[in-house]
């Protein structure tokens, strides 16, 4: 019986040791280290690869694998040690328990595999890929529950993210980190909660050439434009069909090819969903060196226009170059009252003024002041809405360009 436990509690501990070895390794090599590896060839590479693709997976099988056996060795232990010295033996074996455990089952492993990773990772890839197949269905639930459980109430934060919120809260409660590191902190996390609907130019608002126009036709306004990049399209923006670099378009001049069709000079267009959150956006725009995407809506037309730089905003502020129309987006008249261009977001009013109008149903001010009349207002009407009066600045035939914000009511009380 004794000799029975104590094999077990050995088979455990080996057990436990090879699946710690073999984990560290695999996880020790760098990425392009793995890549070369598979590049040149090396046998169990692309086992390697394939561990590395989806490390959650295999982590979590092995995590619980290994406490499993760990905590049944110590049990085995303490419980032989019971039947042979009496109501003494458990405080001891559980002693000794966790020293052999913790010495032969992670810091003898994890220094074999210190030394040899290579070797040892290329040899346990293949046999961590069976482990995982094996253990799926056992471990599945478990690790769904854990899943559940450290998931966050509202926000999903992967782990990396809720690392760098707390070292963010650790920083400004010690005061390590200054006012505007901690707003630039504030504004990465703020990426994944924006999307390309609230950074985007409005379509009204987007300044394109028509596809069959010539590099001639557009000649005599290239000096004043203040963009890069143009859409160019068919027979409206809704079928936007390329961007043309207004570099290239000088490249033409230069070279005297001024009767070409800006359709030939253009590039591909990027389209992206009006949905798809800043921070995936950057990570597109980055991948792919775009500069500039078309916001498709959901009838295949064009809903708005962003760009790199939209984007960037939304990290660092306002970005000004020597094209920048200097006339300010908000300007504030008093501590009630503020000016503003018709097409600023709803939220930085709020935030402004601090009110509440609407924000949900409405990204834009001109978008508000649409729904709430019905109509175009004309320059001079006024209305009020949520404790805020509304003066019309200046207006078109389509929609309102400025407006006067004024609050009547006094400001709002942050929830407890």
């Amino acid at each position: 019986m004794m000799g029975a436990a104590a094999g077990v509690i050995v088979l455990f501990i080996i057990l436990s040791a090879v699946l710690t070895a073999a984990h560290t390794a695999v996880f020790h090599i760098g990425s392009s280290h793995v890549r070369t590896l598979q590049e040149e060839g090396f046998a169990g590479a692309g086992a390697l690869s394939e561990v590395r693709s989806n490390p959650s997976a295999i982590e979590s099988s092995v995590r619980l694998t290994i406490t499993t056996l760990n905590l049944g060795a110590l049990g085995l232990g303490v419980g032989t040690g019971a039947m042979t010295w009496g109501r003494g033996g458990p405080i001891a074996d559980v002693l000794i328990g966790i020293a052999v455990i913790v010495i032969f089952t992670d810091v003898v492993p994890r220094s074999v595999a210190a030394r040899h990773p290579v070797r040892l990772a290329l040899s346990s890839a293949s046999r961590l890929l069976r482990f995982r197949k094996w253990t799926r269905f056992i471990w599945g639930a478990v690790s769904r529950l854990e899943v559940a459980l450290v998931r966050d109430g509202d926000d999903e934060l992967s782990t990396k993210e809720r690392e760098l919120r707390e070292l963010q809260e650790i920083g400004q409660e010690e005061g390590i980190l200054e006012e505007s590191e901690n707003q630039l902190v504030e504004r990465a996390f703020r990426l994944d909660e924006l999307t390309a609907w609230d950074v985007m130019v409005p379509r009204v608002d987007i300044f394109a050439w028509k596809q069959d126009l010539t590099v001639a036709d557009v000649l005599d306004g290239l000096e004043d434009l203040p963009y890069s990049r143009v859409p160019v399209y068919r027979e409206s923006v809704d079928d936007v069909t390329g961007i043309v670099y207004v570099r290239e378009l000088y490249e033409r001049v230069a070279a005297g090819d001024q009767q070409v069709k800006l359709a030939e000079l253009s590039h591909e267009p990027f389209f992206v969903p009006g949905s798809l959150s800043c921070a995936q956006l950057l990570r597109d725009f980055q991948s792919g060196r775009i500069h500039m995407g078309l916001v498709a809506d959901e009838f295949g037309g064009t809903d708005g226009l962003v760009t790199l730089e939209d984007v960037l905003e939304e990290l660092v502020g306002e970005i000004h170059d020597e094209t920048d129309v200097t006339e300010e987006e908000i300007l504030r008249l008093s501590d009630t009252e503020l000016e503003c261009d018709a097409g600023v977001d709803v939220r930085d009013i709020n935030e402004a003024l601090n009110v509440s109008l609407p924000k949900d149903e409405h990204r834009s001010l001109n978008g508000l002041i649409l729904e709430e009349l019905g109509h175009v207002p004309a320059q001079g009407d006024s209305f009020e809405a949520a404790g805020v009066r509304i003066d019309i600045v200046e207006a078109s035939e389509t929609q309102v360009l400025r407006a006067r914000v004024t609050r009547l009511s006094a400001p709002r009380v942050p929830a407890a």
